[in-house]
């Protein structure tokens, strides 16, 4: 299944891509495996720069996940890290992990915690 979603703008006729949500980052493929989205910003604006959060599996290992979400119009909507067109995960380095889990909100942090095996 391709995660490229287009739609055709009314008035010009030109097809534009949608803003791919972090539940549907699937890449890269054979590495990695989402489990949970912890944090989505949505997509990004032209002054604003939304990111995403996520557990997944990263070559069978549980690991936290990072990326710049892309834009609903007039920019990318792979946003970043991308792979020749398709949004995929940035792995967050283990000491970063804990750090980051600050902007996990409270309803998913036990979650979190526990899919990473943090106390």
């Amino acid at each position: 299944m391709h995660l490229w979603y287009c739609r055709t703008n009314r008035h010009t006729k030109e097809n534009t891509m949608s803003y791919i949500k972090a539940e549907d980052v699937r890449s890269p493929r054979g590495a990695w495996a989402l489990i949970q989205v912890l944090y989505d910003g949505g997509p990004s604006t032209d002054d604003e720069g939304a990111w995403s959060l996520c557990v997944g599996e990263w070559y069978g290992k549980r690991r936290l996940a990072a990326r710049w979400n892309g834009q609903d119009e007039g920019g990318s909507a792979a946003g970043n890290p991308s792979a020749r067109g398709y949004p995929t995960w940035f792995i967050v380095p283990p000491e970063f992990e804990e750090p980051l889990m600050a902007v996990v909100p409270a309803d998913k942090l036990t979650l979190a915690k526990a899919l990473l095996n943090q106390k």
